[in-house]
């Protein structure tokens, strides 16, 4: 009862986060990136953009740390994070994952087998190709996975559906987006909710059959992000538009086949007890 960690759970500050923790932690990521890009946007010291770029990119993270520090202390923080030590889940999932990169590579095959023409990169170098593989890993999957899917995700399910809580995760992580269109150059906002929405979906459905494995949703995020850095971007292997009607049908069908598979309730069919959420507060 006198312990160091049951004093906060049992302070008022740590009651009222605890409750309104989601709440608190959306508007703390938003806050903290808007902060961070406007300061961008307006600077023009190149060192402390850089240092806000990361800070607004790893905001879901750094937010998901001093919520759960707050409520429960270093305990809560461990955690947290204890997703990114869950790697034995199964061959699977690890291919479930890639296959968001592998089956818009044999896609793009088949466009260049059948004469389609490549746009191409005659600046192209392994030292690019070896900056963008590790930007991409960086730059979302690592930087935002502990927050949206190891925070906000298993607090949403544990209130709604799983279908229904990625449908809102998926829009709310999606509008996290919009600061930064206003410092470097993006997709249509149009076309980028619709893939995070579905990519959200089947995110949720890999955390939630590897009892909540955060090393799954980074292949998963970072094989997503692959496409826009290597197939449409350095590599230059596919026209922009072919790449977004082609790509659009393929993850189309995949989430479409999970949701009947899975279904809605939970995106998965292992027992309630292996999910890694509270399934018990949804039915209460």
């Amino acid at each position: 009862m006198n312990s160091k960690n049951e004093s906060i759970e049992l302070s008022p500050n740590s009651n009222f986060f605890e409750k309104n923790s989601l709440i608190i932690f959306f508007v703390l990521s938003f806050l903290i990136t808007i902060i961070s890009v406007a300061i961008i946007y307006f600077g023009t010291v190149v060192s402390i953009d850089t240092l806000f770029f990361y800070i607004s990119i790893w905001s879901p993270t750094i937010s998901a740390i001093i919520i759960a520090g707050i409520i429960g202390g270093w305990s809560e923080i461990k955690q947290l994070l204890s997703g990114f030590l869950k790697w034995k889940v199964g061959g699977f999932w690890y291919f479930a994952g890639f296959f968001l990169m592998i089956g818009p590579l044999v896609f793009t095959l088949f466009y260049l087998l059948l004469g389609g023409e490549a746009p191409g990169n005659p600046g192209l170098t392994g030292g690019l190709i070896l900056i963008t593989v590790i930007n991409t890993i960086i730059n979302g999957p690592l930087s935002e996975e502990a927050g949206w899917r190891g925070f906000a995700l298993p607090k949403l399910e544990s209130r709604f559906g799983s279908l229904i809580s990625s449908l809102i995760l998926g829009i709310i992580w999606a509008c996290w987006h919009i600061p930064f269109y206003f410092i470097e150059p993006r997709m249509p906002f149009y076309i980028f909710i619709i893939l995070v929405l579905v990519i959200t979906i089947l995110m949720t459905w890999g955390y939630n059959n590897t009892k909540g494995s955060l090393i799954i949703t980074v292949i998963f995020h970072f094989s997503f992000n692959f496409n826009g850095a290597f197939i449409t971007g350095i590599l230059g292997l596919l026209p922009m538009m072919i790449f977004y009607i082609g790509g659009s049908v393929m993850i189309g069908i995949y989430v479409i086949v999970v949701i009947i598979y899975a279904g809605s309730s939970k995106l998965s069919r292992k027992p309630d007890s292996e999910m890694p959420f509270d399934i018990e507060k949804r039915n209460s």
